[in-house]
């Protein structure tokens, strides 16, 4: 679910999921940095099935050589079949993907953050928060933010707030803490 530089990209068609999206070039040999939609770079680095897709269209499948996350919250990958800094540099913008249903399994209590958006979220008292619209990264844990009407609430991706995640109901209930606001702070 890291992506430091905002939201997950949109998938460039229904059939892909997205996991992570090339930057720019990062010195002569190929590599590409890039930034990741997905939980981390072993998520990434993990996939036997992993496409290079641009313009809504598959280029060509790609495996991951090395790879190391840079300083800045992005990572840098080496692609095995990338050769080159000008064929790193037509690569700007272009996604690493795999088709829907390719994607690794994750471990129990794990999601992909496509999973998650647009998850109508309850807390266990019953009330509606709304709809999952966008999981950022926060420094400590990732924070999906839920929105109903124009109220927006920051739900933190903890087990002590997470009480159950439905895929198949297309529901998380949660058990947020008491929220302190202006009228009812001391």
């Amino acid at each position: 679910m890291s992506n430091p530089e905002g939201p997950a990209p949109p998938t460039p068609s229904n059939d892909f999921i997205v996991l992570a999206t090339i930057v720019r070039p990062h010195g002569l040999k190929g590599e590409v940095k890039v930034s990741l939609s997905c939980s981390g770079l072993d998520r990434l680095v993990s996939c036997k099935s992993l496409r290079l897709v641009k313009d809504g269209r598959e280029l060509k499948r790609v495996t991951v050589g090395r790879s190391f996350m840079h300083s800045d919250g992005d990572a840098v990958v080496r692609l095995k079949e990338v050769v080159g800094v000008d064929e790193a540099e037509t690569l700007r913008g272009a996604y690493l993907a795999v088709l829907d249903g390719e994607q690794p399994e994750l471990p129990e209590g794990s999601y992909y953050v496509d999973d998650l958006t647009g998850l109508e979220v309850v807390t266990a008292k019953g009330e509606n928060l709304g709809r999952i619209v966008e999981v950022m990264d926060g420094l400590a844990n990732a924070v999906c933010v839920v929105r109903k009407g124009e109220k927006e609430t920051l739900v933190p991706l903890l087990k002590s707030v997470i009480r159950e995640v439905d895929l198949k109901g297309r529901r998380m209930t949660v058990e947020l803490a008491e929220e302190i606001d202006a009228d009812t702070a001391d």
